[in-house]
């Protein structure tokens, strides 16, 4: 499933620079551009969106104006060209402020902001019955990628990056290990070395030294292999 989102600035160039940003970020789909407050309530009755990318100065009625009159609203990401609307901007509960003229970098860790609050939401505040509903978000090449947690057959830690390797592909992430870890749980992900985590529906064999998942033989780290051993237990794995 992909987040929709709606773009409202009375500028064209603005729009066209926010859609450029945003279609370099997997996981997005964009439902419209509205170049007025007035278009995107209209455009609301009719679309579901999830978060919208917001000017606030804009004629007729500006962009605050327009949050106060949502019921319902989606996630906001304020877009301006001016600094003093801040204060009043954060009290509106909006997921970030965004300075003109908007890099793709600081419009990618606004976005990061989103999927961590709706992850955050998922995993305190719903249950997940089967591991085909359950994903993560990976940040490599420059992309934000939405992995299901199925497809994941373990992660491997090098010196300066992170490899995670999928049924089909591998991602490279800056993302630290240990930080992927404690997005993922137990069952069916395993710590086993200070480098390796794997996803225990893909083991097949266990031995004293390690595992064997996919055809790959992995090591159980000094430090990790008592706990890892009984993680992997034949109760704890198919």
């Amino acid at each position: 499933m992909k987040i929709k989102y709606l773009i409202v600035d009375d500028e064209p160039l603005a729009r066209k620079l926010i859609a450029s940003h945003t279609s370099k970020i997997e996981g997005l789909e964009l439902v419209g551009e509205c170049g007025t407050a007035i278009e995107a309530a209209n455009l609301l009755r009719t679309k579901s969106v999830d978060l919208i990318f917001l000017d606030i100065q804009m004629p007729e009625m500006t962009g605050l104006q327009f949050v106060s009159t949502l019921k319902h609203s989606p996630a906001i990401i304020l877009t301006t060209a001016f600094r003093d609307y801040a204060p009043e901007a954060f009290d509106l509960n909006v997921i970030d402020y965004l300075l003109k003229p908007i890099s793709f970098e600081r419009l990618l860790k606004s976005v990061n902001k989103f999927f961590d609050r709706e992850l955050a939401k998922v995993t305190s505040g719903v249950s997940i019955s089967n591991d085909e509903g359950r994903f993560i978000h990976i940040k490599a090449d420059r992309k934000i990628h939405k992995v299901n947690e199925s497809e994941i057959l373990y992660i491997e830690s090098l010196d300066d990056y992170v490899k995670v390797h999928l049924k089909e592909m591998i991602l490279i992430t800056r993302e630290n290990i240990s930080t992927l870890e404690e997005k993922l749980p137990y069952p069916p992900f395993v710590r086993i070395h200070r480098s390796f985590i794997i996803n225990s529906k893909w083991v097949k064999t266990i031995s004293n030294e390690g595992i064997e998942l996919n055809g790959k033989e992995l090591p159980f780290g000094r430090a990790f292999k008592k706990s890892a051993m009984n993680q992997l237990s034949v109760k704890n794995f198919k």
